[in-house]
Parts: C-alpha cells; sequence; structure tokens
C-alpha cells in the first residue's frame, strides 16, 4: 500500500511538473507557434535562394572555369564532383546557420532587460526573436537583389565579381576608397540593408 501511495505521489508530482514546463515555455519561450512560422518561413526562402544560386548565378561552369585557371584540370574535376555529391549539405546546414544567427542576436538584445527602460519588463526572450526574425528579411530581400542583378543586368561576370559584389554597400565603391584587398569584407559590412537591419532592430527593442 505504501509504495502504491509513494507512486501515486510521484505520478502527481511528475505530471504537475509537466504543467508548469509546458506552461512555462507557453509564456515566457521562444517555441512559440507564430516564431516557428516566421523561421520556416525564412528558412525556405534562404532555401530558394541557394537553389537559384547554384542553378543560375554560380554554375560549374563558371566554377570550372574560375578554378582552372589556377589548378590542373584534373584536379579540379574531382574537386567538382566532391562539391556535386555534398552539395545537400547546404541546404541541410542552411536551418542551423540561420537559428544560431537568431538566437544570438536575440540572446544579446535580451541584456536590454539590464537597463531601466520603460516597458522593457513587458518584452521577454519571445519577442526579441520575433523581432530578430522579422528584420531577417532585410538581408533576404538583399540577396534577392543580388541575384537579380547578375541574372538580369550583369551577365558578363565572372566568379569573383560574385564572390566581392553586395548590393548598395561601399565595396562597390572600393577602387575609389582603396585597393587593398583586407578591406573588401568591411567594405561590404557597410551597405543598406545592414544599416536598415539594425535600425529595424533598434526601433522593436525601444
Amino acid at each position: 500500500m505504501k509504495k502504491i501511495a509513494r507512486l501515486k505521489i510521484h505520478n502527481k508530482t511528475k505530471s504537475r511538473f509537466y504543467f508548469n514546463l509546458k506552461l512555462r515555455l507557453s509564456n515566457d519561450s521562444f517555441f512559440t507557434m507564430k516564431n516557428l512560422c516566421i523561421f520556416f518561413i525564412i528558412v525556405m526562402l534562404y532555401t530558394i535562394l541557394v537553389f537559384l544560386d547554384e542553378s543560375y548565378i554560380t554554375t560549374n561552369s563558371k566554377i570550372f572555369y574560375f578554378l582552372s585557371q589556377n589548378y590542373p584540370n584534373d584536379l579540379v574535376q574531382d574537386y567538382m564532383k566532391s562539391s556535386e555529391k555534398w552539395k545537400w549539405v547546404g541546404y541541410v546546414i542552411t536551418p542551423l546557420l540561420i537559428g544560431v544567427k537568431v538566437l544570438s542576436v536575440a540572446f544579446c538584445l535580451n541584456f536590454l532587460k539590464l537597463f531601466e527602460l520603460p516597458g522593457i519588463d513587458k518584452i521577454n526572450i519571445a519577442d526579441f526573436i520575433s523581432l530578430v526574425l522579422i528584420s531577417e528579411v532585410v538581408f533576404i530581400i538583399g540577396s534577392f537583389y543580388k541575384f537579380i542583378y547578375f541574372y538580369w543586368l550583369n551577365t558578363h561576370y565572372t566568379l569573383e565579381d560574385v564572390q566581392t559584389y553586395y548590393p548598395l554597400s561601399l565595396l562597390n565603391f572600393k577602387e575609389n576608397i582603396s585597393t587593398e584587398k583586407w578591406l573588401a569584407y568591411p567594405l561590404q559590412l557597410v551597405n543598406i540593408f545592414e544599416l536598415f537591419y539594425w535600425i529595424l532592430l533598434a526601433w522593436g527593442g525601444a
């Protein structure tokens, strides 16, 4: 009888634990239906962008021509076969990279709670994640702009042009600023889309 009573108490305690856990996840967690829906939409759009890039911009012929200028044909062909074999990895890792980025930015925004800002106590981590997910649309627009640029506007391009180009960035004026190669990435980060991204984060977190 004592064992049965203890078992009942244990089951009740276990049920309360799962109820409290479920309640906590629904109230103050990033596992909300809204965030999951936005996340899957963003992953789908990025997957479409990867497919468009591999099919129409960074094609096998462009890659082969670029590599054959510096490496033997046998080595290039082996690389092409290997990359074709592991192409699916890019699609699988896309949701992981997006999730890590979104969670990292939301975690940093969560530090705003350390300051006595008006209404900051009413904002939870789920709200910050929603804000970051919505702001990510800015980079998706920039990526689609880049695809349109090389697919319709600048069709005579090289693989190096694709790697070093970012729409509406200071990198496009690199020749007027500096010819140093190490400045390529910093200049690429200074662009209109990056500015709008941080404006959205600041506006939403305020």
